[in-house]
C-alpha cells in the first residue's frame, strides 16, 4: 500500500526545489533577454556611427585627388615664377625708358644748348 505521509513529505521537499529551479531559469532568461536588448540597441547605435564615418571619409579627397592638387600647385608656382621674371624684365625696360625720356626732356628744356 502507498504511504501517503511519505509521498506528501517527498512532494513537500521536491516541489519547492522544482519551483526554485524554475524561478532561477525564468528570471535568468529575463536578464539575458534584457542584456541582449541593451546590446542590440548599442550595436545599432554603433552601426549608425560607422555609417556616418564611412560617409564622411567617402566625401574626403583621396590620394589621387591630393596628388592632382599638388601637381596643380607646382604648375601655379611655375607660372608665378614666369610672371615674376616678366615683371622684372618690364621693370628694367621701364628704368631704361625713364632714363631715355628724362634725357629727351632735359634736351628739350635746354633747347639743345650745350
Amino acid at each position: 500500500m502507498i504511504d501517503w505521509d511519505l509521498v506528501i513529505k517527498a512532494l513537500g521537499l521536491i516541489l519547492p526545489v522544482v519551483a526554485g529551479i524554475y524561478t532561477y531559469v525564468a528570471t535568468r532568461r529575463k536578464d539575458v533577454d534584457a542584456a541582449f536588448q541593451a546590446n542590440t540597441a548599442r550595436i545599432d547605435r554603433l552601426d549608425a556611427r560607422v555609417v556616418r564615418i564611412e560617409d564622411t571619409i567617402g566625401a574626403m579627397p583621396g590620394k589621387d585627388d591630393m596628388h592632382g592638387l599638388q601637381l596643380e600647385l607646382v604648375k601655379q608656382t611655375g607660372a608665378m615664377n614666369e610672371m615674376r621674371a616678366v615683371m622684372a624684365g618690364n621693370a628694367k625696360i621701364m628704368e631704361r625708358l625713364e632714363i631715355i625720356v628724362s634725357r629727351h626732356e632735359t634736351h628739350l628744356l635746354e633747347g639743345g644748348r650745350k
